[in-house]
């Protein structure tokens, strides 16, 4: 559970039991019980604003890796008919701030992040039920509302009257926004790109039109944050994961294990291969290629036909950044409605590619090296590149399943040579692999999207060995 003020934290704090504190990279977390549940929950403040809680929700998740990750406080309301002391989930999240001015004027480029349904799910369950209210005060259960609406999140504190700039920005382009505060867009942006279940829940403490001090005055912050922390705590409590087999073992002093925990499957994830997303493959003389999936395992939405569109720009841009696609390529787009493709093919041997399909999958495959008749599958070489197509399809926006199936393989094999690429004579090649069929390895194993954040290296190496023991076996 996360919070920016002092007071928001004080407010959860209340509810837990147990507190003990334990630090990581500087910033002091307070791991604690929630009274009538098996749950640990730990605690930690991030600040005001938005990159302050992207880069605390980043180092939590990490340190934690946690089934499910919070935001908690206070926020003004937009709405006339949401009044101070409400409550606000966040249905979705804008970053209201993000745009572009010319000479002709101001163009709004926002970006939005939907929370978990799942979470909303049992928000709404919560609500319904409505047991919580037996926590408030007793002349404020009546009065208390839940919302569940979008939240705007910005860079300044918004205290101004209807008319003046943010207000009209707001109005004219986030109208179902109900509340606006400074770090959700930040949260929701490293919760998401984590693969980690989130939502955002604020207490009301003002209307954000320039009567705020006389609110705060009042106690309102703090009765705010109180709703919003006795409502949230409840929702925990109700809360049961979509997939407890993949929930994050603890060693004995209760701290996340440190050991990346690979979960059979009852059967192998669904996967792409690259000739399923570039079927000429099959039949056309090219490299041998290195292909890299992520397949996902208990998805809880797909990929919008809009967002596969936007993704084809986004692919190139994301690769020439990277130095996947050099900025001379010519890269050619595929953006169909359930797979959106970015590749080059290029002269001696060059070949590489990025993929999304509507499901979530991410994809990409590069040449293996040729220094000269042969191509090389050099185990440092094949980790290293592993660990690069890893972390560049972790770096792709798209939503984010709980966890992740890897699959690797060897595309047009027949040529391929195990070495080193320091020792092979690049005029002589001993081919261990007598057929062209690919060498493959399944995903029949998972790991949670936290642990593939945070564990790159140590995933690429585990896969670069099976790789090699299954290219291996396939030569005999």
């Amino acid at each position: 559970m996360l919070t920016a003020l002092p007071l928001e934290r004080r407010a959860v704090r209340r509810l837990l039991e147990g507190l003990e504190r334990v630090d990581q990279a500087g910033t002091v977390f307070e791991r604690g019980r929630l009274p009538g549940t098996s749950w640990t929950v730990y605690l930690a403040a991030t600040g005001p604003g938005n990159d302050s809680a992207a880069v605390i929700t980043e180092r939590a998740i990490n340190f934690v890796r946690p089934q499910a990750v919070f935001f908690v406080g206070i926020a003004g309301s937009l709405k006339p008919d949401v009044s101070p002391g409400d409550v606000v989930v966040a249905s979705e999240v804008y970053a209201y701030h993000g745009g572009k001015e010319s000479t002709g004027g101001f163009k709004g480029r926002p970006r939005s992040w939907e929370t978990t349904h799942h979470l909303q799910q049992v928000a709404m369950h919560v609500d319904s039920v409505d047991d919580w209210r037996g926590r408030l005060p007793e002349m404020e259960r009546d009065t208390t509302q839940v919302h569940f609406k979008p939240i705007a999140a910005g860079d300044l504190v918004l205290d101004a009257p209807a008319g003046s700039p943010s207000r009209v920005l707001l109005d004219q382009n986030f109208n179902d926004a109900v509340a606006v505060e400074m770090e959700g867009a930040g949260f929701a942006n490293a919760a998401t790109k984590a693969g980690v279940p989130f939502l955002l829940v604020r207490g009301i403490s003002d209307m954000a039109n320039g009567t705020k001090q006389s609110t705060d005055g009042a106690g309102l912050q703090e009765a705010g944050a109180q709703h919003a922390a006795l409502f949230l705590a409840e929702v925990i409590a109700q809360f049961k994961p979509a997939n407890a087999d993949l929930r994050p073992k603890l060693g004995a002093s209760g701290q996340p294990s440190d050991e990346l925990i690979w979960q059979p499957l009852d059967q192998p994830a669904s996967v792409a291969w690259y000739r399923d997303i570039v079927p000429s493959s099959a039949y056309t003389s090219g490299p041998s290629l290195l292909e890299v999936h992520l397949a996902p395992v208990l998805m809880t939405s797909r990929v919008t036909a809009t967002r596969m569109r936007e993704l084809a720009d986004e692919l190139v841009s994301l690769g020439r950044a990277s130095g996947f696609f050099s900025n001379t390529e010519h890269v050619e787009v595929h953006d169909g409605a359930e797979m959106t493709v970015a590749s080059v093919v290029g002269r001696h041997g060059r070949s590489a590619g990025l993929a999304i399909t509507r499901s979530g999958q991410r994809s990409a495959w590069e040449a293996l090296p040729q220094p000269g008749l042969a191509f090389v599958l050099d185990e440092e070489h094949t980790q290293e590149r592993i660990t690069a197509l890893l972390s560049l399809l972790e770096a792709v926006e798209v939503p984010t399943a709980s966890a992740y199936a890897p699959a690797v393989g060897i595309e047009k094999p027949m040529m391929v040579m195990i070495g080193r690429l320091s020792t092979i004579d690049p005029n002589r090649a001993t081919l261990s692999h007598r057929g062209d069929t690919p060498v493959r390895i399944d995903p029949d194993e998972a790991v949670t999207a936290a642990m593939l954040v945070g564990r790159t290296s140590e995933l690429a190496q585990e896969l670069t060995v099976r790789l090699i023991l299954a290219f291996r076996g396939s030569s005999h």
